[in-house]
Formats: structure tokens, sequence, C-alpha cells
């Protein structure tokens, strides 16, 4: 199909080209949702590590353009950030971080997910949440749980 990364327990093929061309078409993730976490999450990623930044370059994902993201925890600085993204691809192996606690409960498991740097983890997923009309199939989603500076004037709400 494509190119195979592999990052920890995960092994995934992913046709980077095709979820490239989907990233060029995106919108930008403040078009969508004007909050300050969504706006400040579209301008820290362009100061994070290069290690966060190559790897999802690598994958064709374009940051800027999140499927989805929430803030959770103001500290120090910076915001504990979650959210996902979509690749075209799919997974070799690995199981997904999110664990089931109870019928209506999951918990994410930091020790299962990958650690791109100390403050950002991945996981891929089979399952797909919000996939967007024209992502090309098949496809995965990435999860991602990570501490990102507050980037913007304003305090954060």
């Amino acid at each position: 199909m494509g190119t195979v990364f592999n990052h920890g327990q995960y092994e995934v093929d992913i046709d980077v080209e095709r979820t490239r061309l989907f990233y060029d078409k995106a919108r930008l993730v403040s078009s969508g949702c004007a909050c300050s976490g969504c706006r400040n999450f579209e301008k820290a990623v362009n100061n994070l590590p290069c290690e966060v930044a190559d790897a999802f370059k690598q994958m064709g994902i374009d940051m800027r353009k999140v499927c989805e993201c929430y803030a959770n925890v103001y500290e120090d600085g910076k915001v504990l950030y979650g959210g996902f993204f979509h690749v075209c691809g799919r997974m070799l192996r690995g199981e997904s971080a999110w664990e089931k606690k109870t019928d209506s409960h999951n918990a994410w498991n930091d020790d299962a997910a990958f650690a791109l740097t100390d403050d950002f983890r991945i996981s891929f997923q089979k399952e797909l949440c919000l996939l967007e009309t024209d992502f090309p199939l098949p496809a995965l989603q990435i999860e991602f749980s990570a501490w990102i500076p507050w980037c913007l004037d304003e305090s954060w709400d």
C-alpha cells in the first residue's frame, strides 16, 4: 500500500501520498472552531520538537488540520491536549492506548502509547471517529495526548 512505520508496539502501513493530498485540501482547525484551545493548538504545532513535527510530516499529516483536539488542563504554561488525526492506511500490529474500564468509560494508558517525546504520545487504532466525508479509505486513527505550550497572547479559558 505505502510506507511501513514502526512506533513502539505499532506497525502501520500508510499511503503517505493519499494522506498528504487530503491534508493539502483540508481546513485549518480554527476554521471549524474558534475556541482558544483550537486556535492555540494550530499556532503551537509550529513550535513542537522536530521529533513530533517530523513524524507527522513523514506520515503526510499537516498538524494544523487536526480532526479533533481538546484542551484538558493548564499547568506551568502548557496545556494537556488530546485528540486525533486520520491517515490513509492499515494497522499491521498494535493495540489502542484506550483501555475499556466500564461499559461507558475508557481511559488513556500513557504506558501503552508511543512516546515521540516526553510530552507527546501517540496511539493508532482501527476504530474511527468523525471521519471526514472525503477521507481516502482504508483509514486509521492516530490518537494523541500531549503537553503543548500556550502560545496565544490571551489567557487560557
